[in-house]
């Protein structure tokens, strides 16, 4: 048998078995889609981002709300990346406190998926995955960009989410 023709069979064996992997591997990419939330963020928001009334805001069922509209999505992005602070309210509850951390140094591809996972989460807690809403390249701009204070971010939560809807 010829070299061309052996790395041609061998590529056509080894070709299905390539595929079955990533088949794997895309099967279990749904268990893992809040791992980088569990680990940086669920701390105070809880699993499944339930959050504690009075003291850490529910994300489930909120951020999806706040990501449909471009300046909600630059807000998110803000927020993960400089962090909050100031009083909200959320669900008729005022917060306590009212400081989140910077995220800053989580990376880009961390923050959009902690960002896509909350996004895709209903209000019961349920995973309904939305797909890539913010993408790494997304938090890399903002990122690159001038950086606001906490309170700045604040101030853009107002405009974005507004009094009526805290």
């Amino acid at each position: 048998m010829t070299r061309p023709l052996a790395r041609l069979l061998s590529t056509c064996l080894l070709s299905p078995a390539l595929f079955l992997a990533g088949l794997a591997l895309a099967a279990a990419a749904p268990a893992n889609r809040g791992a980088v939330f569990d680990a940086n963020c669920s701390m105070c928001h809880q699993l499944r981002a339930a959050g504690v009334p009075g003291q850490f805001p529910r994300l489930a069922g909120r951020a999806g709300r706040i990501a449909s509209t471009a300046a909600g999505r630059r807000y998110l992005e803000h927020v993960v990346l400089y962090g909050m602070m100031g009083k909200i309210t959320v669900d008729g509850t005022p917060i306590v406190g009212g400081v989140m951390p910077s995220f800053s140094s989580l990376s880009n591809q961390d923050l959009a998926a902690a960002l896509n996972y909350v996004i895709s989460l209903e209000p019961s807690g349920k995973l309904h995955w939305k797909g890539r809403v913010i993408r790494p390249g997304q938090i890399a701009r903002v990122r690159a960009g001038k950086p606001l204070s906490p309170m700045q971010v604040h101030a853009l939560r107002a405009a974005v989410v507004g009094k009526a809807k805290r």
